[in-house]
């Protein structure tokens, strides 16, 4: 008889199961999340660098609230009216409503939603910008519509602005979300989003609006230069021929 016998262990079923397996799904996963979170950092990183560029290169838009052209409302009809300057609304019998030329944004409603929301309405437009991500346009003009009560037409100059915003800044913006910059840094200048905002977009959006809570004099939340920035030219009582 032979007596030899393979020499080699036997291995239970019961070895095999407690190997471990080299790339377990949970190792490979966690390896994926990690590289992706990597990437999108750095896209973000880079993205915003970009845009910071962009702004540096831009405009100052202080032209914006130097000008002497103001917004007049006329008593009679109570439409508002560009003039050249505040004496020429004067001798027209015309009140200021606010510094700059006329828009979308001129009138009773919308400026004194600017006035009663002055210390919340950045936090909420900029809720409803992120709508703009999963709707669009869309989702961001019914959630100012709901949210804040604009007119149709400001309420499109606000829109326009927030798809500016996704455009030019939006990794700046995105950055100053998930990091919870203030509207201000300690040395009182404003957070990249916003200077962002003010430099590429804003420019376009005093266009369409006219109307904004510095040209109607009016200090909001947002930390600005009041001395050049902020209208004083503004008539009182001027709201009650609109109303």
């Amino acid at each position: 008889m032979n007596l030899e016998m393979d020499s080699a262990p036997m291995v239970s079923e019961q070895d095999e199961e407690q190997k471990p397996a080299p790339w377990s799904r949970s190792k490979k996963c966690g390896i994926f999340s990690l590289l992706l979170f990597v990437t999108l950092t750095l896209v973000l990183l880079i993205g915003s660098e970009v845009e910071k560029a962009n702004v540096r290169a831009a405009s100052s838009t202080l032209y914006f609230y130097e000008t002497p052209a103001v917004c007049g409302v006329d008593s009679t009809n109570k439409a508002v009216v560009t003039h050249v300057n505040a004496s020429e609304a004067s001798k027209m019998g015309n009140l200021v409503a606010h510094c700059g030329d006329c828009g979308f944004c001129s009138n009773y409603n919308d400026i004194n939603i600017y006035n009663e929301t002055k210390e919340t309405l950045t936090k909420t437009s900029t809720n409803c910008a992120t709508k703009a991500f999963l709707g669009g346009s869309d989702a961001v003009f019914d959630c100012f519509k709901e949210d804040v009560g604009f007119t149709d037409g400001c309420n499109d100059c606000w829109t326009e602005n927030v798809m500016c915003d996704m455009k030019k800044c939006v990794f700046t913006c995105l950055k100053m979300i998930l990091t919870g910059q203030r509207n201000n840094g300690g040395d009182g200048e404003l957070n990249d989003c916003l200077l962002c905002d003010e430099k590429l977009c804003g420019p376009a959006f005093i266009e369409c609006a006219g109307a904004n809570r510095r040209r109607s004099g009016i200090v909001s939340d947002i930390g600005r230069d009041d001395l050049n920035e902020i209208c004083t030219s503004v008539d009182d009582g001027w709201r009650w021929d609109l109303e």
